[in-house]
């Protein structure tokens, strides 16, 4: 089923939950409530040009494979030095699946489909309730989320 909403609306409920997302009438040092309004951009953004795909999870898994956006996490792996510490964050201990308690890693810093699994499984952990504000490592993994998030969509929306 397609949204009844148009292109350009869509695009800009992206950019207003993206513009919350970098502490427009938050707290900026929320990572969690950041983490949740980049990720609701992040959801909009790959759900409207994803379409063909059904479900979130292959439509992440879509994203993660598009040639652009594999070259852009490929520069900012490269370039931005805090992109690359986040994505290091998920590489060193990966992200538990409180579902299932199956382990998402990364074996390859490049591969994006990876680091979007890891993203995905925070994601998952946090909307159903495995992630804590006051767990020091919940914290970590939802800022390095939040770190990855923003550069990925602030690359997308110039």
């Amino acid at each position: 089923m397609r949204d009844v909403l148009g292109r350009d609306e869509i695009d800009r409920h992206i950019l207003e939950w993206y513009r919350l997302s970098n502490g427009e009438a938050i707290d900026q040092s929320d990572p969690f409530f950041r983490f949740v309004a980049a990720w609701v951009a992040f959801n909009a953004f790959y759900s409207s040009r994803m379409h063909d795909e059904a479900g979130d999870w292959n439509q992440v898994r879509a994203y993660a494979r598009e040639p652009e956006i594999v070259d852009q996490h490929v520069v900012l792996l490269k370039e931005d030095s805090d992109y690359a510490d986040a994505v290091e964050v998920f590489k060193k201990k990966g992200v538990y699946d409180t579902a299932t308690r199956r382990h998402r890693s990364i074996t390859d810093t490049r591969n994006l489909t990876e680091v979007a699994s890891c993203l995905y499984q925070v994601r998952c952990n946090l909307f159903h309730g495995g992630k804590a504000p006051g767990n020091m490592r919940d914290r970590r993994l939802v800022t390095a989320a939040h770190t990855i998030l923003n550069a990925l969509l602030r690359e997308r929306l110039k």
